[in-house]
């Protein structure tokens, strides 16, 4: 064969790959990267806990999320705590020992995305029969997540990786950056492992890093509404 079939051969296997990875698509790399749609759609629900810095200040999280869009986190940094609850309609949320206030308006259209935040967007993102709401990719690969009632997020892939690099969304006049600095594996699938989490104003600038995680935990619905004296126990420890 001469020098010049080669090349011929060679830029040939260069455009056929580099059409089969557009043909792909983003969302399609990204479920390949997590692990494949087959790993993540038996998934009905995780559990996580992680601590936190913000500032001076350190503290934990703790987060029980649906695949079908509910959520409770419990959160205490320093001096403040908090429980936030959306059971698919009504978000509620506990600061300290102040009574739960239901929430409405933009604060309930936050809490109607924050159930697709992070490694949740996958429940989104993956399976367009089981979302409400659209989901768009714009001419730079961006993927625009927008859960009906909701609030946008725009998430930025790593371009090695096919992971997120970057999740943003508008709480208010503020631009909210979530930042996707290392991720790990989890029963065949990667979950980020640290995030770092800014508003534009240094002083909330918070570091959260993942430090137990169940896949499929209990499940039941006084999980997602907030009662006295209803705080939960930590889940069991997954197996990597």
């Amino acid at each position: 064969m001469s020098v010049r079939h080669r090349l011929i051969l060679l830029a040939a296997g260069y455009f056929l790959a580099t059409a089969a990875l557009a043909a792909e698509g983003p969302v399609d790399r990204w479920a390949s990267a997590v692990g494949g749609r087959d790993k993540v759609a038996p998934v009905r629900a995780i559990y996580r806990e992680a601590t936190v810095q913000v500032g001076p200040y350190e503290g934990w999280i703790k987060a029980w999320h649906t695949s079908d869009g509910r959520y409770r986190k419990e959160e205490q940094i320093g001096p403040y705590a908090a429980v936030e609850t959306f059971d698919g309609t009504t978000s509620t949320l506990r600061k300290g020992a102040i009574p739960p206030l239901q929430l409405t308006g933009a604060d309930l259209a936050r809490a109607r995305s924050s159930a697709f935040a992070n490694w949740n967007a996958v429940f989104f993102a993956f399976f367009p029969e089981r979302r409400h709401g659209e989901l768009v990719v714009e001419g730079d690969g961006t993927i625009v997540l927008k859960p009906e009632n909701g609030i946008d997020w725009r998430v930025t892939l790593d371009p090695e990786t096919s992971l997120p690099k970057t999740m943003k969304h508008q709480e208010g006049d503020r631009t909210v950056t979530v930042d996707f600095i290392a991720y790990e594996t989890i029963q065949g699938m990667r979950l980020e492992k640290e995030i770092h989490r800014s508003n534009g104003d240094p002083r909330f600038d918070a570091v959260i890093r993942f430090t137990n995680t169940v896949i499929d935990p209990p499940i039941d619905a006084t999980l997602f509404s907030i009662e006295p004296g209803a705080d939960r126990q930590p889940a069991a420890a997954a197996t990597p």
